[in-house]
């Protein structure tokens, strides 16, 4: 690890202060701040240089890192400002609001010999990387042939930030590049990553529920893949109690993995020869639940280790910008709702 990285880290919200907090887990020490206030830190206990001029930021602490963390509608105009000043990025989810500046992006990150990871953190989750594996092991793999999946996030938008007004929070707002199209694009990008790009997309945006906020309450988003894979994922805003599940159903089983349950569960069958039960019950094959010592953090770290080798190896670090634009590119496309 080359703790000597001078990291800047821009916009300090939830994110922002969770990443400063693992960075100095991890034993990165030249730190500083740009936000557009000098305002305190809600939950950080250690004393950071602040700039609230981004120029001067990048001139006076010179850093080899910036970190992108402020709402989604800015984070390439600040991105585009620091990979000019020869940093490498680490922007979080999602890359944009939009695909304006992307391709700039990628020239200067290319011109300037830097590189930038976009932060989908679930692709560190054991539990995803375990069904990549399975379904990558083997001619087919271990699963068979990928059918179709149905995958629900859904959350109670006023539950999440219980200090502040949720209507004025970035995610609620149009012009910040709220909903939930963007904002839980994880399991966009989790698609892309285990499927590809998709072929066909169609999205079915929601606004009847009693939020009052200028985006989407809910979505729920068909695509179609080229090995012939269907995919249904529903987003939203508006659910109390949360869920967050996926269900793929392949030729030879199924799996249905409960992000907050921490469970994996899966059935090994084949179509037209499943063996059964009395009752019409199936013995899954494999039960997996997640540590005790488990904590979500996890994710967040395990993604800052190996941003941070990629930049000590040279290896290009995944998503690349224009791996992150995909989701960004797919939540537009379901938000034109027609079939494209």
């Amino acid at each position: 690890m080359n703790a000597s990285h001078r990291i800047l880290v821009c916009g300090v919200g939830s994110v922002g202060e969770r990443h400063i907090r693992n960075l100095s887990t991890l034993g990165y020490r030249h730190i500083a701040v740009y936000r557009a206030h000098n305002l305190p830190f809600r939950d950080l206990n250690f004393s950071i240089p602040i700039y609230t001029d981004l120029k001067k930021a990048l001139a006076d602490f010179a850093p080899s890192v910036t970190f992108i963390t402020n709402p989604t509608a800015l984070h390439v105009p600040i991105a585009l400002e620091a990979a000019r000043a020869n940093s490498h990025l680490f922007i979080e989810k999602p890359i944009s609001h939009n695909l304006e500046g992307i391709e700039e992006l990628c020239r200067t990150l290319e011109s300037n010999h830097r590189m930038a990871m976009v932060g989908y953190m679930l692709r560190f989750h054991p539990f995803f990387k375990q069904l990549k594996s399975w379904l990558h092991e083997g001619p087919f793999g271990i699963l068979g042939r990928p059918i179709f999946l149905r995958t629900t996030w859904g959350e109670h938008l006023p539950d999440w930030h219980p200090w502040e007004d949720y209507r004025q929070s970035y995610a609620a707002r149009a012009d910040m590049g709220g909903g939930p199209a963007l904002t839980l694009s994880h399991d966009l990008d989790l698609l892309v990553w285990l499927f590809g790009v998709p072929e066909n997309v169609v999205g079915l945006p929601n606004s009847s529920s009693s939020l009052n906020i200028n985006v989407e309450h809910s979505i729920d988003i068909l695509l179609s893949f080229r090995q012939g894979v269907t995919a249904n994922v529903h987003l939203d805003f508006c659910q109390r109690p949360p869920s967050r599940v996926w269900e793929l159903v392949c030729s030879h089983g199924k799996i249905r993995i409960d992000i907050l349950a921490g469970t994996l569960i899966r059935w090994e069958s084949t179509i037209g020869e499943i063996h059964s039960h009395k009752d019409g019950s199936i013995t899954p094959e494999d039960v997996q639940t997640l540590p005790e010592v488990f904590d979500r953090n996890d994710l967040f770290l395990e993604e800052l280790r190996y941003f941070f080798m990629c930049l000590d190896s040279g290896e290009r670090p995944m998503p690349d910008i224009s791996t992150g634009a995909e989701s960004v590119r797919i939540a537009q496309r379901a938000l034109a709702k027609g079939l494209t």
